[in-house]
């Protein structure tokens, strides 16, 4: 691993500068111009209402989110840009949350909002137009390679599941009794938490019921199972586009992280003892 990072800490290795500290007037612009959008989507949506699973919490988020963000901005602008795309970055993150659990927002809104993050910090450091679009390509470039990864990534999932593989592994793998290793197992072919839900929870809700196991413990054997073989699976685009970026190639990740996981495997096994022994009301 140290190796494969060698790329990293070579393009990190700068001389030490002392920041310089400067506000362009273009910084300025990008303030005021998005302060206007902000406001006039405050005024057009003065309350959102906030899904989070069962329940409703309808709050002021933009009207809040737009006057933190303008205090926050002109507070970092007196001091230098480099603070003032920081406050940009915090109100990104902010609006996507209150976008995704407020408004529905999925990948062409979080994408354009992020585009939007792009564009506006590149006019508010003063660069051109062509500037803003060649480090765009720039850093498309160092994440082509990964979104390559994805498609095929991708691709085994369809593979498996046009060809039936995956039903054949979900119907040996259903007159087993362990549900934890179920989900694990199942996980490398299937990585998507939702597909796997939609999958394997009709059989394993009946499953516990015949068994005399509550549906509590079912749902934390998922949880377990879906969750730490996501770190290597070859399956999971995620994983093998962050690897990608990283430059750092699958086989020597597992190498590297096989230990951990199985440590992780098996304090999930000991943390389902309770749920598995314990009646548990409610289902």
């Amino acid at each position: 691993m140290y190796e494969d990072d060698a790329y990293w800490r070579k393009s990190a290795e700068v001389k030490e500068e002392e920041l310089e500290r400067y506000t362009p007037r273009k910084a300025w612009w990008v303030f005021a111009f998005l302060t206007a959008v902000l406001i006039v989507f405050s005024v057009l949506y003065p309350m959102t209402t906030l899904k989070i699973g069962n329940s409703e919490t309808t709050l002021p988020l933009l009207p809040i989110g737009t006057a933190v963000f303008v205090l926050l901005s002109i507070i970092t602008l007196r001091k230098t840009v480099h603070y003032f795309v920081l406050t940009l970055l915090f109100a990104t993150v902010y609006f996507l949350v209150v976008g995704v659990l407020g408004y529905e927002w999925y990948i062409m809104e979080i994408a354009s909002l992020f585009l939007v993050l792009g564009i506006a910090s590149g006019l508010s450091v003063d660069k051109s137009a062509s500037d803003i679009a060649k480090l765009f390509l720039e850093g498309m470039g160092d994440i082509l390679s990964a979104a390559v990864i994805v498609g095929l990534a991708g691709g085994i999932v369809i593979i498996l599941q046009d060809g039936g593989i995956i039903d054949t592994i979900l119907y040996g793998l259903s007159k087993s009794m362990s549900m934890y290793g179920i989900q694990t197992l199942i996980n490398i072919v299937i990585p998507s938490g939702s597909a796997k839900a939609a999958i394997t929870m009709p059989i394993m809700a009946p499953f516990s019921d015949l068994i005399g196991i509550s549906r509590q413990a079912t749902v934390v054997a998922f949880q377990f199972g879906d969750g730490f073989t996501n770190m290597i699976t070859p399956t999971s685009g995620v994983l093998m586009a962050a690897l990608g970026v990283a430059r750092i190639p699958w086989e020597k990740w597992v190498r590297f992280i096989w230990k951990f996981i199985l440590v992780l495997v098996v304090i999930g096994a000991l943390l389902l003892i309770p749920t598995v022994t314990m009646q548990l009301a409610g289902f």
